[in-house]
């Protein structure tokens, strides 16, 4: 008789603990999936300011940066090479 007096209580405590184990699977699932969204924002938005970095450099003008305190200019390489150097001397250079 006892084992059936008991058995209400062995119910609740399964219920109990399922409910807790569902709780927690879907709170770690639910985490996972808000790293994830993060992430792909972070490399979108780095993707998307190379992006633009790269169509700014591609005018052939100067581009400020400005950074931790610091300030630079960056441009193009395309740009730098000039249809007036053809009279310049071309040296290759050997890495041995």
């Amino acid at each position: 008789m006892r084992f059936f007096k008991k058995l209400p209580v062995l119910k609740v405590i399964l219920i109990v603990w399922i409910i807790f184990a569902s709780v927690y699977v879907v709170y770690g699932e639910y985490n996972r999936l808000n790293v994830f969204v993060a992430q792909n924002a972070y490399n979108r938005g780095i993707q998307d300011s190379v992006v633009q970095l790269m169509t700014e450099a591609a005018k052939c003008q100067p581009i400020p940066i400005k950074a931790a305190g610091q300030s630079i200019n960056l441009i193009d390489l395309n740009c730098l090479n000039t249809s007036d150097a053809g009279d310049a001397e071309t040296v290759d250079l050997v890495v041995e």
